[in-house]
């Protein structure tokens, strides 16, 4: 399946919806917001310091979980992001986007990450996508991975939402 140029914004939106939606529901045994920024730091940098990233491209982080934002978390709640973008080694055909969100997505779950958006239906020959989230602390990473464009890789995590 090939995603023309206009879908890619449509597809985008839908997988921001379901992680908001995914990142602000309650749950009583959720960590504190220092507790869950934390987390975030530390798996986001394992991630970026792994093998499996080492072997395809590198990345740094832009971002890390240092001040609360607003957006996507209802009035008055506030979440954390993590943010990292870079780039993948060798020329743009070498490496297949969706497989390398994969590995990068399977990295996660071997860490206690579920799968939240099955992206093989989205999936193209010059986009991949993985949607992950930690079922006790709420954090959630997705993980963008394009041919078309540098940075090719963007890796977004964030927290739940919490009472600001």
């Amino acid at each position: 399946m090939r995603l023309n140029d206009r879908r890619l914004p449509i597809v985008a939106a839908a997988l921001v919806a379901v992680a908001v939606v995914a990142g602000c529901t309650g749950n009583a045994d959720k960590p504190t917001m220092d507790e869950a920024s934390k987390q975030l730091i530390t798996d986001g940098d394992k991630l970026l310091a792994s093998q499996d990233l080492a072997r395809i491209g590198s990345a740094t982080a832009t971002e890390r979980a240092d001040q609360d934002g607003e957006a996507g978390c209802l009035k008055g709640q506030v979440q954390r992001f993590f943010r990292a973008q870079g780039n993948l080694t060798g020329p743009p055909y070498k490496q297949s986007p969706g497989n390398v969100a994969g590995l990068l997505g399977s990295w996660l779950r071997l860490r206690g990450y579920d799968t939240t958006i099955d992206d093989l239906d989205l999936r193209d020959e010059n986009v991949g996508v993985a949607v992950l989230q930690h079922p006790t602390t709420g954090i959630t990473f997705i993980i963008t991975v394009r041919n078309g464009q540098k940075p090719n890789i963007l890796i977004v995590g964030k927290t739940s939402c919490y009472a600001g």
